[in-house]
């Protein structure tokens, strides 16, 4: 057999729209992430390698006409309990390690941060220029976010990413 017999032209033309097709299928895992959050608590310092980023959006919880985003960073794969969720405050209960930046229209940027198996949280508000965007669109949010809250007994954050919208939450509770 032939090389040109085994490559027909109508099985190349299908190999090749598969193969284009691949990329554009919505990714469901977290992405990735690189940088660390740490904070010192009264008695115990805690450091977290942030690995993962899935970055949502959906109502505001005051005023559901305004829509806020969220990029949620994870040491492993959060994913999937954001997508099994069914509104954008439904899966902050089980995240045990990680920190939520919220952004809404305001000048500052909100966080959450939990550890310990959600034994240490706390929560504040940055200034905007945390974050510095290398992407911002509706679908998709890069860049950096770098701050030192420690002084208000808050995170420092030191983090590059990368996030497709992961999903789109059509209430907020």
């Amino acid at each position: 057999m032939t090389a040109s017999r085994f490559w027909h032209p109508t099985l190349m033309s299908i190999l090749l729209a598969g193969a284009l097709l691949v990329p554009l299928a919505p990714s469901h895992a977290g992405e990735k992430a690189k940088g660390t959050v740490t904070y010192k608590g009264p008695k115990k310092s805690f450091s977290v390698d942030l690995k993962h980023v899935c970055l949502v959006k959906g109502p505001d919880m005051f005023d559901e006409k305004k829509t806020i985003r969220r990029l949620v960073f994870t040491a492993d794969d959060f994913s999937k309990v954001i997508n099994e969720a069914d509104a954008l405050n439904a899966f902050d209960g089980k995240l045990m390690e990680g920190i939520i930046i919220e952004l809404s229209d305001g000048p500052r940027l909100n966080y959450w941060l939990v550890l310990n198996n959600q034994l240490v949280q706390t929560s504040g508000t940055v200034d905007l220029v945390a974050l510095k965007s290398t992407a911002n669109t509706p679908t998709r949010l890069a860049g950096k976010i770098t701050f030192d809250d420690s002084k208000s007994d808050g995170p420092k954050m030191n983090v590059e990413f990368d996030a497709p919208l992961l999903k789109s939450f059509a209430k907020a509770r």
